[in-house]
């Protein structure tokens, strides 16, 4: 009798009578036998109503729980079936398990918190399971924390759109984050428009209706697709975006120079044998490498390097420098205030327009195609920062698991993560 209260303890169950305990020597296994109370019997394992039962069958059962020492265990039972009124014919509930799960409520709890801390490779040695079934668990338990997703999308104004990768090839994930919560609303499989249809699909009127903001990079098609499905919505482009075409400006032009600069090298009389003077020194190789860095940080980030490199390309290459200039001048368009946001982005415009730097002509027609949008940003101050730290977030999770096959399951991990659902997960000793 002792024995069987302290594996009852062990357990961490109630309602149940153990009938039997075995231990294989040759496999070190420890089967507990148990029945379910009388009160507890013959209950949905959905809504855990009494029902009636629907035939005689009797099955005997095995769930896995947490390792006695060296030793795993596992608790058999007989299950009937029940026929709910609601839900149909399944097997009876038992106090121990979820429903369509092989292991105790116990276990899926301790899997699913090692997972969110370690490589699910280490999660299976310790564990001593598949591999695939960490995934599994994963998948169960952000259905058992939140059974209905729907609810995320209440009280949508302000989103943010984007899209990662989760594999090499070009296999991405798009997300969508509320930026009024910081959580994730939404994950789907791959990016382009089928994949953002079905997101606003699952929307109601009322709530595409209710959505005032969407912010999203530079794409065609999202300005088309908000405008079809979202009336009352305003686009907002991310600033670091467009500052980030300004440096690829910049660097598409310090390259340009760079080549000219060879050339002009190539072109020259060969030197002399011997060591050439200081001032015969070719500089091409420094402005081709040395100064992409001085030109592509902030001014209040750089070194006394970097600043001697600016004051080497203001004089040598006035044409890198004119560029340098307009990158900086649209860094400020982003810093004004929003009385003066029209007038400071339609100065830039004519100032790169009539630059005569191809890179940056062709990027101001560009930003003449969002300037609604970019105006719209510096007017509500609304940035895709959040949803960045997000994908920096996923990128952990796909490093620390060494990747996905299942895209299911990563879906479910970022939604556990991103979500607050991580909080509810304990381990089985806080459980008590």
């Amino acid at each position: 009798m002792a024995l069987k209260k302290l594996l009852k303890s062990i357990l961490n169950v109630n309602c149940i009578r153990i009938l039997n305990v075995e231990f294989d020597q040759s496999s070190s296994p420890l089967y507990i036998h148990v029945n379910i109370t009388k009160g507890q019997r013959s209950r949905c394992p959905i809504c855990g109503r009494k029902c009636s039962g629907y035939d005689s069958t009797t099955e005997r059962r095995a769930w896995r729980a947490l390792d006695l020492g060296s030793c795993t265990v596992y608790i058999l039972s007989d299950l009937d079936r029940i026929q709910c009124p609601e839900h149909g014919v399944h097997t009876e509930q038992v106090p121990w398990a979820y429903h369509h799960s092989g292991f105790t409520k116990e276990f899926e709890q301790q899997a699913a918190y090692l997972a969110l801390h370690l490589n699910r490779t280490k999660v299976s040695k310790l564990m001593r399971i598949n591999w695939r079934t960490v995934g599994t668990i994963l998948s169960r338990t952000k259905d058992r924390l939140e059974p209905d997703s729907s609810i995320r999308f209440k009280n949508l104004k302000r989103i943010g759109i984007d899209e990662t990768s989760y594999r090499k090839g070009h296999k991405y994930v798009t997300v969508v984050v509320d930026h009024d919560t910081g959580r994730v609303i939404w994950v789907g499989k791959g990016t382009g428009k089928e994949v953002l249809s079905s997101f606003f699909a699952l929307l109601t009127q009322e709530q595409r209706e209710s959505i005032e903001l969407a912010s999203a990079d530079g794409a065609r098609w999202i300005q088309s697709y908000i405008e079809e499905w979202l009336p009352n919505c305003e686009r907002c482009i991310d600033g670091f975006h467009v500052v980030q075409w300004a440096i690829d400006c910049m660097d598409e032009l310090r390259k340009e120079v760079w080549r000219e600069a060879k050339q002009e090298e190539k072109e020259q009389p060969k030197q002399k044998k011997g060591r050439p003077k200081k001032e015969e020194v070719n500089k091409t190789e420094k402005h081709g490498k040395s100064y992409k860095y001085a030109l592509g940080k902030n001014p209040e980030n750089l070194t006394e390097h970097q600043i001697s490199c600016l004051d080497e390309i203001r004089n040598l290459y006035p044409r890198m420098f004119r560029g340098y200039q307009l990158k900086e001048g649209l860094r400020k368009v982003f810093q004004c205030s929003k009385e003066t946001i029209d007038e400071e982005l339609k100065a830039w415009l004519s100032w790169a327009c009539r630059s005569k730097l191809k890179p940056f002509v062709e990027l101001s027609r560009k930003i003449r195609r969002h300037k609604e949008a970019i105006i719209a940003t510096v007017k509500h101050g609304l940035s895709n920062a959040r949803i960045e730290s997000t994908n920096n977030k996923i990128k952990v999770l796909i490093r620390k698991s060494y990747g996905f096959r299942n895209i299911q399951n990563l879906i479910d991990m970022i939604m556990i993560v991103c979500s607050n659902l991580y909080f509810e997960i304990k381990l089985p000793y806080q459980l008590r």
